[in-house]
């Protein structure tokens, strides 16, 4: 796999967000170059040089993308320890091949020496949810992310308890 990062919405990652139509359909937004580039912007309050995007690839062909942050932590808690996966999709002509797996496993690998790894989940995205749990991840919270209601999910990387 190769990792490739990105600053803004370029033409490639543009049509890898078009293709994702079932993760998409979920929720009521149009798929513009603006919304992807306002979608990329980290949380308020942090800063963007722990704000990473990259497009990973498999024999050169795109097959995921994720976003995350550094030192995020639910509920906008600044907190050197923690992980937030802003965004994680793989491509949905590559679904069932096993790359979300391998993708999250070495992320977790790299990011050992932190204390856990956040995200939020759609509700009404059983198949997402489905992936976290199998990947380890257990619910904290339901939220909202806008108008829509998240679940949030958490993986604890270090032995020690929360």
């Amino acid at each position: 796999m190769e990792y490739r990062i990105v600053n803004t919405c370029d033409e490639e990652l543009y049509q890898f967000y078009l293709r994702q139509k079932k993760y998409f359909s979920l929720f009521s937004e149009d798929i513009t170059y603006e919304y992807i580039q306002q979608d990329m912007l980290g949380p308020k309050g942090f800063d963007e040089k722990n704000h990473f995007h990259y497009k990973i690839y498999d024999q050169n062909q795109m097959v995921a993308y994720i976003d995350y942050c550094l030192g995020y932590r639910y509920s906008m808690v600044h907190d050197e320890s923690y992980i937030w996966i802003g965004l994680f999709l793989v491509d949905e002509k590559f679904w069932r091949q096993h790359y979300g797996e391998k993708i999250i496993t070495q992320f977790c690998h790299h990011y050992q020496n932190y204390q856990a790894i956040q995200l939020a989940c759609l509700l009404q995205n059983r198949q997402g949810q489905q992936f976290w749990e199998a990947m380890g991840f257990h619910r904290i919270d339901c939220s909202y992310s806008g108008h829509e209601e998240v679940i949030v999910f958490e993986k604890c990387l270090t032995k020690e308890k929360l």
